[in-house]
């Protein structure tokens, strides 16, 4: 009967503490992720910005844009940026269930009236970005003035339906 006792408060020990145990990779560890890797590419810093990946990423733009994979591919591409060039996330979601997340950004440089906003789709493994797929266009680098509906000339409207 000790032993049994012992048993039963020995589980409930092990049950409570793997409550209280962080989730492997959470929404704060990607929002702070992701501001690394917007930081390393927005100072020209390639070997902070390959802290970012595993060592096997898979980075692309769909669908047949762009194709790199593991860091003897990405350091070229990471130390091809240029300086005043900026990554800027606008807003960023995770899923720690599947451990995805996506961040909608715009990457550019400042001094220019364009650059490119899109969104980044990103699967996490053991802490760092396992696969980055892209999604952009290019437009106006100040966000504000991306997202207006003010002003455009719409290439798509109601009028191509009536």
């Amino acid at each position: 009967m000790k032993k049994l006792i012992i048993l039963i408060s020995f589980s409930t020990m092990i049950l409570t503490s793997c409550k209280h145990q962080k989730a492997a990779f959470d929404e704060k560890d990607f929002t702070d992720l992701m501001q690394q890797l917007a930081h390393a590419w927005t100072t020209q810093n390639t070997d902070l910005a390959l802290s970012c990946f595993t060592v096997d990423a898979i980075y692309i733009q769909s669908p047949d844009v762009q194709f790199y994979e593991g860091h003897e591919h990405l350091r070229p591409l990471f130390a091809a940026i240029k300086e005043g060039t900026s990554m800027h996330f606008h807003h960023l979601w995770f899923d720690e269930n599947e451990q995805t997340g996506v961040g909608e950004f715009t990457f550019g440089n400042p001094g220019k009236t364009t650059g490119v906003t899109g969104v980044a789709v990103v699967s996490i493994e053991h802490g760092k970005i396992k696969t980055w797929r892209e999604y952009f266009i290019q437009g106006p680098i100040d966000f504000k003035e991306f997202i207006s509906t003010e002003g455009k000339n719409w290439k798509w409207h109601i009028g191509h339906y009536q």
